[in-house]
């Protein structure tokens, strides 16, 4: 029983729902006290508060206190002019952008960019900009202080 619900809370933990994460904990303890044979109500309420606010809490204030996140849009155009165009209209967003040349497999010249997203505001900005045409990925986040 204390093992199930230990598992219910790093699933619960993974999906941001620290409430139900620290519920789970706290009758995993509980349930492993009660298995022990120790005795007192009052013990297993005691267990039960500690180990719900040692597991509620953290998670929140971490979260609390988390930087913001920037995505790196890669794009890559399907021809050199919808490219261009492509890079002036991000430019005239004020977003930060760099460029590339290069070949596509076909031997044509095509653009790569490099698009840096700091909010969730931008990032939607930037998808909805990209034309169905071009791909893209979004790669690892890479957090805002260490750029």
């Amino acid at each position: 029983m204390d093992c199930g619900f230990n598992v219910f809370k790093t699933i619960f933990v993974c999906k941001d729902k620290y409430f139900a994460a620290a519920v789970c904990a706290s009758l995993s303890v509980v349930a492993f006290v009660y298995a022990s044979q120790q005795t007192g109500e009052y013990a297993y309420a005691a267990i039960f508060l500690a180990t719900f606010l040692g597991n509620y809490l953290p998670p929140k204030v971490l979260h609390y206190l988390d930087k913001d996140k920037v995505f790196v849009y890669e794009v890559t155009s399907q021809n050199l002019e919808t490219g261009k165009a492509f890079a002036d209209k991000l430019r005239s967003y004020n977003l930060q952008i760099s460029t590339n040349v290069c070949f596509n497999h076909e031997q044509q010249k095509v653009i790569a960019f490099k698009v840096y997203s700091k909010s969730k505001m931008t990032s939607k900005l930037i998808e909805n900009s990209i034309p169905a045409n071009f791909n893209y990925n979004i790669t690892t986040p890479l957090y805002s202080h260490g750029i």
